[in-house]
């Protein structure tokens, strides 16, 4: 595909759909009243935003009401996966260009809202650590069960790390064969700077086996799993 789009909504019952509800029942141990989960990863290709868009749509499908926010302000792809123009969104909300309910596109899974990244900003770091932007997070709370946000890569850029570490579940996407050891030492490095407390990963790209649906998984990482990315990376 050319860019992540939202396959659950074709394809209900598929491999990758049932997969998709797995994750979602982990997600209720981890947190069983979560109201944000911020996802982030490396760098670009890694699955990030194709996680955003399903699990946003997997979740909807339960019958949580649920908007995904594009917050990848440099690289926005969540307009491209829904199909819909990138004139209004979390840029302009956040400079007070537009108001909410103008920038709310309605996907074609029942529950499941997005809001598209908007025009790419000179300032997108300022914007992000801005206390507007908080007090949309906190509204759209209020008007939903669940905010999803996905982030730019933290690999990158530090952007989105505030938003990974105030998410009630804050999830990492690798991508098997693709992301590289180094990848981990940046998450590793962020545990030792104590800006993350915890986190989840998702492994995406596994190939099928057997037993399993193969999609990848979420774990919950402490800071004191030391040795959490050789797990992660113990077939390299």
């Amino acid at each position: 595909l050319e860019y992540s789009q939202l396959v659950v909504a074709d394809a209900p019952k598929s491999m990758m759909a049932e997969s998709l509800r797995k994750i979602r029942t982990n997600l209720n141990y981890i947190h069983p009243e979560y109201k944000t989960i911020a996802i982030s990863s490396s760098i670009s290709g890694e699955g990030k935003t194709f996680v955003a868009l399903n699990l946003s749509g997997i979740i909807a499908m339960s019958g949580k009401k649920t908007v995904l926010l594009d917050l990848d302000l440099r690289k926005p792809k969540v307009h491209l996966g829904l199909d819909v123009e990138n004139k209004l969104g979390m840029s302009s909300l956040i400079v007070n260009q537009a108001t909410i309910d103008e920038c709310i596109h309605h996907s074609k899974v029942e529950n499941f809202d997005f809001i598209t990244a908007g025009p790419i900003p000179p300032n997108p770091s300022e914007l992000l650590l801005s206390k507007r932007f908080q007090d949309i997070v906190e509204e759209l709370k209020a008007r939903y069960d669940v905010v999803i946000i996905d982030n730019p890569p933290v690999g990158l850029v530090s952007d989105g790390i505030k938003n990974l570490t105030d998410a009630d579940i804050p999830i990492y996407v690798f991508k098997s064969h693709y992301s590289k050891r180094i990848f981990a030492d940046r998450v590793k490095e962020l545990f030792t700077m104590q800006q993350l407390k915890s986190l989840n990963v998702i492994l995406n790209g596994v190939k099928p086996t057997k037993s399993g649906y193969g999609y990848g998984y979420t774990e919950e990482l402490e800071v004191r799993s030391k040795k959490w990315y050789q797990r992660i990376f113990k077939r390299k």
